[in-house]
């Protein structure tokens, strides 16, 4: 019994210090559109850490530079500040080359965040197919969605209950 003892309060004392960066609820492909002020296609110009949270996550700003604008009101060039989380399973980082999608939510002090965290950043690898969380879902796609969207030919699906999506 006693052997047993050890490991159940370690699993279980892993399981409440996890409790405040659980895993993120994954939504529609909709409902992340719908929930996104900006949609665009971007890359990273730079990447500062500007402090770091009481758990010790890093605080990052992000500049990055606008290719393609999906949804919104921002121009190609543009360059958008995006605060990220570094350092824990859900959080985005962007890589120094390459560009991709991202799902963007204005904040109240006026910089984005990524909308849903990891699933708002879809990396673009070869032929600009998305990947990460937007894999299997093609650029004309997303914007066949974004467009029935605006237009009401397209509806955003009832949440799923809790649980669910697991």
């Amino acid at each position: 019994m006693r052997r047993l003892l050890v490991p159940l309060l370690f699993v279980a004392l892993c399981i409440l210090s996890s409790g405040a960066f659980a895993m993120i609820q994954t939504l529609s492909t909709e409902e992340l559109v719908a929930g996104s002020d900006l949609i665009v296609i971007a890359s990273l110009k730079s990447s500062t850490e500007v402090g770091r949270t009481p758990e010790g996550f890093r605080q990052l700003d992000n500049v990055l530079v606008v290719a393609e604008v999906l949804k919104g009101e921002v121009l190609p060039g543009a360059e958008l500040t995006v605060a990220t989380l570094g350092g824990f399973e859900d959080g985005v980082e962007f890589p120094a080359q390459g560009k991709g999608v991202l799902f963007l939510r204005k904040s109240e002090d006026g910089r984005y965040e990524v909308h849903n965290l990891v699933q708002g950043w879809w990396p673009l690898g070869p032929q600009d197919a998305p990947g990460g969380m937007g894999t299997g879902i093609s650029l004309g796609r997303l914007k066949e969605i974004i467009k029935g969207l605006a237009d009401g030919t397209i509806q955003v699906p009832p949440p799923a209950p809790p649980g669910e999506d697991l």
